[in-house]
């Protein structure tokens, strides 16, 4: 198969759906967002926004849902972005957050991070997670998620502090403030949130295939308040206008997406069955998007662009 792009980000947003145009309960309606609206054709990411493609971008609205009833939920849905099999379909439910074994079976039978490792290629997730993440999992005491399970089933490693000292990892908070202010270091590296972009552009010039991981949307999503979801959509606002200056459209592709909606509905503190937005940046956006309607189409999509066969086992 012909190869579309030399490298591939995945820009996990955790818990963002596409909802109403309601300032008073949607952080969407109420951010300052020019670099997301210019990717979704001058529109807000809400619910009312069709598929685009502006020339850059294409701006796809994308079901999570997948015919199960049911709310949405991060391990099935996560399952499925890295996959592209129906995990919800397959396993009767949607399930969450942490993988069951079923889902775990799935996972670390077939993912995208195995899939460009078996062809010769070179992937990671490049979130950095502190020591007491790396005993809690080791011990037990806390279950990967399914992004960190399909890591670990492709034999790769979970960054640690080291590798953000080296900053080859980025802080799940874009700017590493969260290792200053939460985790008590005093030497991390911190960004700017547009410096941050670059970095993050940067990073994906190192390797075939990268995913990051951005959870606080989900979290917040959770408990609120609107204040709090305001900001964090404007910290992405201008890390991603720095991510989108450093991006080299020519050679590479930037896909961004979700698992379920969450954070565009403060008003609960569940998960909603909002359509999520996925969209693709980049020259080899087409050859991504061909088709793409749900979240199966997110692997099948990524293994295109970057020339691998789909229909190869990876068992």
């Amino acid at each position: 198969m012909t190869r579309h792009a030399a490298h591939v980000l995945l820009l996990f947003l955790d818990g963002i759906g596409l909802g109403d145009d309601d300032p008073a309960i949607n952080p969407f309606a109420a951010a300052r967002t020019p670099a997301l609206d210019t990717l979704a054709g001058g529109r807000r990411w809400l619910r009312a926004a069709p598929r685009h493609d502006n020339g850059r971008a294409v701006f796809i609205p994308t079901d999570p849902r997948l015919g199960v009833p049911g709310r949405p939920q991060s391990a099935s849905g996560q399952a499925t972005i890295l996959t592209g099999l129906n995990v919800p379909a397959a396993i009767g439910e949607h399930y969450g957050p942490r993988p069951n074994p079923a889902i775990r079976t799935l996972v670390r039978a077939d993912n995208l991070f195995l899939r460009v490792i078996q062809s010769g290629g070179s992937a990671a997730l490049i979130n950095g997670y502190p020591p007491r993440f790396h005993e809690a999992i080791n011990s037990g005491k806390r279950l990967p998620s399914a992004y960190q399970e399909a890591v670990l089933g492709a034999g790769l490693p979970i960054f640690t502090e080291v590798e953000m000292y080296a900053e080859t990892a980025m802080s799940s908070d874009w700017t590493g403030e969260g290792w200053r202010s939460e985790l008590g270091y005093t030497d991390t590296p911190v960004y700017g949130r547009a410096e941050a972009g670059a970095h993050l552009a940067r990073l994906v010039r190192q390797r075939d295939f990268t995913f990051f991981s951005h959870w606080m949307t989900d979290v917040v999503g959770h408990r609120g308040p609107l204040e709090r979801g305001v900001a964090l959509v404007e910290l992405f606002d201008d890390v991603l206008a720095g991510l989108l200056d450093a991006w080299d459209d020519a050679h590479d592709l930037l896909v961004i997406t979700s698992d379920h909606g969450n954070l565009e509905d403060v008003s609960v503190r569940q998960h909603t069955r909002n359509d999520v937005p996925t969209v693709a940046v980049g020259a080899a956006r087409h050859s991504f998007a061909a088709g793409l309607r749900d979240l199966t189409g997110i692997a099948p999509g990524i293994l295109r662009v970057l020339g691998l066969d789909e229909r190869e086992s990876s068992g």
